[in-house]
């Protein structure tokens, strides 16, 4: 009777580690994904410079890289100076109708005088108004050269080095701004009809804040097998639905890749 000893301990053991592996409900195990923002050139061009570098924090707004612009800057440059002339031109115009205008009211000048000082004066107003929208094309084209963050956030990568050359479209530096970190955890399917969009969820992480809150934004509607990265014996060869749960509170506290605990507490109304 002894020797049978070990064995029920054994067996013991065994009923003890499967009940604690036993999956709560209202519970599930997921992790940290973020949306990367990627700033890209429109036109491709020469990397001039880059001012960040990984782990570097941006403002919205903040210059990211820029591309060579020699060509473009030129092209600035004279349209500046066409405006300024064009200027320079009207308030000539202007003087010379006023000044006709009197002339024709004294009777010292003809109404064709007047006429063609006014046809000068339009025709100067007209070439303000295109240097004008030169120079507005000038500044656009300039701006095309630079790459700034849409949104806030950490430098996650940057691509290239200064001195290389970026295609048009190809990311130069990705950010991650906080808002665009969310959980991604799976349900199984006996339990995807108490689940719903909206209901709100407690996330629990090694070294995150107590009270971290999120709320259900996304129901997968197809059935997937348990992805590898969700280690459990138990949810092995089970159907479950992909579900999104973007945090509410403490934003910066979750990482890209971290696992998370989700459990529900409310339903969304």
């Amino acid at each position: 009777m002894m020797r049978l000893h070990p064995l029920l301990f054994a067996c013991g053991a065994a009923l003890l580690l499967a009940a604690c592996d036993k999956p709560e409900s209202g519970v599930y195990q997921g992790y940290a994904e973020g949306e990367y923002v990627r700033a890209a050139p429109i036109d491709g061009g020469t990397i001039d410079a880059i001012p960040v570098k990984r782990g570097d924090r941006v403002a919205d707004g903040a210059l990211l890289f820029q591309l060579d612009q020699t060509s473009e800057v030129a092209a600035h440059q004279q349209a500046v100076a066409n405006l300024a002339g064009a200027n320079a031109s009207l308030v000539k115009a202007g003087f010379d109708f006023e000044r006709v205008q009197a002339l024709v009211a004294r009777g010292n000048s003809s109404k064709s005088d007047l006429d063609a000082a006014r046809a000068a004066r339009d025709a100067a107003t007209a070439a303000v108004d295109a240097s004008q929208a030169a120079l507005a094309q000038a500044d656009w084209r300039l701006a095309r050269r630079e790459g700034h963050a849409v949104k806030g956030g950490v430098v996650d990568d940057v691509y290239f080095r200064v001195g290389e050359y970026a295609g048009p479209g190809q990311p130069v530096v990705s950010v991650l701004p906080p808002e665009n970190i969310k959980v991604r955890f799976f349900i199984p399917e006996p339990e995807l009809g108490g689940v719903h969009v909206g209901d709100k969820v407690a996330l629990t992480c090694d070294g995150c804040p107590a009270g971290m809150t999120g709320t259900i934004r996304f129901l997968s509607t197809q059935a997937e097998f348990t992805p590898p990265v969700i280690y459990s014996q138990d949810s092995q060869a089970k159907l479950v639905y992909l579900a999104e749960a973007w945090p509410e509170t403490n934003l910066e506290a979750l990482h890209p890749g971290q696992p998370v605990r989700v459990a529900l507490t409310s339903a969304g109304k």
